[in-house]
């Protein structure tokens, strides 16, 4: 018997004293997929730490002290998959190790592959292949490079490159606008014995969080947490909603780039753990949601001034941002039509085409997250830290009862920031503005 109780979409855990565990138990697959996260507050001093880390993890243990070694663990335990990534919420830097492997009940003599799975998470992320001055500065040096070479393709692509400005010039300074990989410099200053420091204090400070996803006794994750990270961790900060500082400011950025991207910053006022949300995911899908959304109609089919165009949300902090690829020159014209959509959702300019359509791909976009078991985690992983919210068939619930007036009222609430234009060099509309 568990002490955790289950949350509404079918999960069962707890988080207490910066240690989690969820359990998510079905038959609705043949494997058992676990996801283990260490949650990071994002600082300058330490983000390239906290990505450089999981990778030389990943790279040995005393007991299998190379890749090779690992990768030969792998392959006993059934053809496992195992990967090391680094990502981002809001402000929190998730330093995370993923596994999956057969269940044993579909294997000739029902092999135990939960305890074994169990154990080589164990294994990576308490057990390192540690030299006399902390981790092998081969390793390190190999991990570096290939770090610095993810952070330069992060620039060089121009896409997520004008996405991150915007995101920086939104932050003005604070945490959220922090990149999860850090900086080419401070990873060329990491050594060996300094990541080592950094580790010993991850293991031991730092929120944990570990989701289970299969047919599996949820009670027996609850006494894996329990046994193997003991202790009390600093306690899992609340993510803060963005509040916007600018009024509608304008940056140009000009590159040598061959198309154009315009992002806009809205802050909605409106999180994840708000009653409004399922109001204002309808208000982004109407919008830009989807290929029926009035961004991509608009802008891209009717007047052909966009290669894309969409409308995001971020739920953790109640932020929106519409981006689109465009010619250089069309700026003006594309920033028009945009305007025009986002009066008509205030006017509640909204047909019921649309708002059956967006009802219809949000909830096909929820059932069809039954067939992921990451996508499974990563709603859960939101719902924890964001602290509340809607997941599930309550969400779609909530969906179905939205009406217009309702996306009005979000309408009134939506306040630009900031607009930030990458164009060419000699290229672009407005006055350039240092971003």
């Amino acid at each position: 018997m568990t002490s955790g109780g289950y949350t509404e979409d079918g999960f069962v855990g707890e988080f207490q004293n910066g240690i989690g565990w969820y359990c998510y138990p079905t038959p609705r697959f043949k494997t058992i997929t676990l996801h283990a996260f260490w949650i990071n507050e994002l600082t300058p001093q330490d983000a390239a730490k906290g990505a450089l880390l999981p990778h030389v993890l990943r790279r040995g243990t005393r007991r299998w002290p190379s890749l090779v070694a690992i990768e030969r663990e792998l392959e006993e335990l059934y053809g496992a998959s195992f990967r090391a990534e680094v990502g981002k919420v809001a402000d929190k830097q998730l330093l995370s190790m993923h596994l999956e492997v057969i269940n044993g009940r579909f294997l000739p003599g029902h092999p135990d592959t939960l305890r074994q799975a169990l154990d080589f998470l164990s294994e990576v992320s308490s057990d390192p292949h540690l030299g006399p001055d902390g981790f092998d500065p081969g390793i390190v040096q190999q991990e570096k490079i290939l770090l610095k070479r993810q952070i330069q393709a992060l620039i060089n692509d121009k896409g997520q490159y004008a996405m991150s400005r915007l995101v920086e010039i939104l932050a003005d300074g604070r945490r959220f606008g922090l990149r999860k990989l850090g900086t080419i410099a401070d990873v060329e200053n990491i050594t060996g014995s300094e990541l080592l420091d950094y580790y010993q204090s991850v293991k031991t400070t730092l929120p944990s969080l570990l989701f289970v996803v299969g047919d599996v006794d949820p009670s027996r994750i609850e006494d894996y947490v329990h046994k193997q990270w003991q202790g009390f961790r600093q306690p899992l900060t609340p993510i803060i909603p963005f509040v916007p500082r600018h009024d509608g400011q304008e940056v140009i950025e000009r590159q040598a780039v061959r198309q154009g991207k315009v992002n806009m910053g809205f802050g909605t006022g409106i999180s994840a753990a708000d009653p409004q949300y399922p109001a204002l995911m309808m208000y982004a899908g109407v919008l830009g949601g989807f290929p029926h959304s009035k961004l991509f109609v608009n802008v891209r089919e009717k007047h052909s001034l966009a290669y894309y165009a969409f409308a995001r949300l971020d739920a953790p902090l109640a932020l929106m941002v519409i981006g689109a690829g465009i010619e250089f020159d069309d700026y003006s014209a594309v920033r028009r039509i945009i305007d025009q959509q986002l009066e008509a959702m205030q006017a509640g300019a909204i047909s019921a085409e649309e708002m059956a359509f967006t009802l219809k791909a949000f909830c096909n976009d929820i059932l069809s997250e039954e067939d992921s078991p990451s996508q499974i985690v990563g709603r859960q992983l939101e719902h924890v830290l964001v602290g509340n919210g809607m997941t599930g068939r309550r969400l779609m619930q909530a969906l179905e009862r939205v009406t217009i007036s309702d996306i009005q009222a979000v309408a009134e609430k939506i306040r630009l920031d900031t607009v930030h234009f990458l164009t060419a060099d000699g290229e672009g509309q407005g006055e350039a503005q240092d971003g």
